[in-house]
């Protein structure tokens, strides 16, 4: 099953409609044939008798239905919204997919103005070294472990309302709205210092995790591919033993500058 027909499921407009719809007309059967039945057995009753017996009926049907498809729209609600959820996050890492994760920063560069003294942002993007390692010497059920672990320590260490998103198998990017320069250093820095400070125990001795990244500054409206290319050209510059971890760039903003490399 698609997600588009699990959604189509747990529509409040499908399952939970016709049974509120089946349940009115359930009660108002009962009502009319307990009213039916009332008039036979006593056919000097009165109009109003019947009619309040007949409402009686349906009222005592009608409660206990409504009462569950209450619960069972929320329940649908729940549980559509838990789709929905899935379907935005990477299953492995929690991190929002790449899908999800590239539109999201669309939206924000398209709708954010950019002032003369501003930046609509900036993206990291965040590489983790030596993965095939792991997995060609640990496993890649360690390989997996570390990649949790990575992706927990970037989600813990950025701001609020900043966006984290997989965007391949072993590259996290990194989406600071509004973050300048300044702004995107002191969070990369801090991501850098947590990535670094995990315990990774594959054999019982600490194996230390690394990553390199490639930062753009973005100061005018730009697409996420046009992002996404500027910022691995930038990782591109990390490579190298003599190298510093990550290297910044920016798009619109540093027309006479050079890449800054920072340690």
């Amino acid at each position: 099953m698609g997600m588009r027909e699990m959604l189509d499921n747990f529509s409040p407009r499908g399952a939970t409609g016709t049974w509120l719809a089946g349940g009115g007309a359930a009660a108002l059967v009962f009502g009319l044939g307990a009213a039916a039945v009332g008039n036979a057995f006593g056919p000097m009753t009165s109009a109003a008798g019947v009619a309040a017996l007949a409402g009686t009926v349906a009222l005592g049907v009608a409660l206990p239905l409504l009462y569950t498809c209450s619960r069972m729209a929320r329940r649908i609600a729940f549980l559509r919204q838990e789709v929905q959820r899935a379907g935005q996050r990477d299953g492995l890492t929690a991190c929002l997919n790449e899908q999800t994760f590239s539109a999201l920063v669309d939206t924000y560069a398209d709708r954010r103005a950019a002032g003369k003294d501003t930046t609509r942002g900036t993206v990291v993007l965040i590489h983790l070294d030596e993965l095939q390692a792991v997995n060609d010497r640990f496993g890649y059920s360690w390989g997996n472990d570390a990649l949790v672990k990575v992706a927990a320590a970037i989600r813990g260490t950025v701001r609020q309302g900043d966006i984290v998103g997989r965007v391949s198998g072993n590259q996290f990017g990194v989406f600071l709205p509004g973050a300048n320069e300044a702004d995107a250093k002191g969070v990369a820095e801090r991501i850098y210092k947590s990535v670094t400070a995990i315990d990774f125990f594959p054999t019982g001795v600490r194996h230390p995790l690394s990553i390199r990244a490639g930062a753009v500054i973005v100061a005018d409206q730009t697409k996420f591919d046009t992002l996404l290319k500027a910022a691995e050209s930038t990782l591109e510059l990390t490579r190298g033993q003599d190298q510093d971890w990550i290297v910044y760039t920016s798009i619109g903003g540093w027309a006479d500058r050079e890449p800054v490399r920072l340690q």
